[in-house]
């Protein structure tokens, strides 16, 4: 038995040696975050179009951390988040699965005119955690699909969202070791 665990690391440890990965990540792109816009008084859900940008930095083989911001855009409504958190990726020799836990801040503002100012801004926490599918076109660029939850406590009330982003990523560095032929 032990013999068989031996063999098992060792064959494990031989194909991590071989496994080369990037030591950043930079992501940006589109991104479709739906809104329960009816709890600040507007008439329903809405869907806010805008941007998504993130950065990783590689700090084993499977695990790094991802800085995450993205802006979204409405009638009257902008919401930004700044987010920071780990991130395990699962890969493949095409293909990387990346899962992220997100902590950070919320901005969200509200345009509204009126006579003594032209908005209202409230600023608060937000947490949340996610799944990016990257398919690797070029050796250092890759296409993102990501799904993401997100759960905001801004203007005393809290928002559980969906974030849905589509983009490029680009890949520098490298880490671990490359194969021989």
């Amino acid at each position: 038995m032990i013999a068989i665990v031996c063999c098992f690391l060792l064959g494990w440890a031989s194909a991590a040696l071989g496994q080369q990965v990037p030591r950043f990540d930079v992501f940006g792109g589109y991104s479709d975050r739906g809104f329960d816009a009816k709890k600040l008084g507007y008439p329903n859900y809405v869907n806010l179009y805008g941007w998504n940008f993130a950065a990783t930095g590689h700090i084993f083989m499977k695990y790094g951390v991802v800085v995450d911001a993205s802006g979204h855009y409405g009638s009257q409504l902008r919401l930004f988040n700044y987010m920071v958190g780990p991130q395990y990726t699962r890969r493949r020799q095409k293909s990387d699965f990346d899962f992220h836990f997100l902590y950070g801040k919320a901005q969200t503002r509200v345009n509204i005119p009126q006579l003594t100012r032209s908005g209202f801004e409230s600023v608060g926490r937000s947490m949340g955690g996610g799944l990016d599918f990257n398919y690797h076109w070029k050796p250092r660029i890759s296409f993102r699909v990501g799904a993401d939850y997100f759960r905001s406590d801004t203007f005393k009330t809290s928002q559980n969202d969906a974030r849905a982003s589509v983009g490029l990523v680009f890949h520098f560095g490298h880490m671990g070791h490359r194969r021989k032929l």
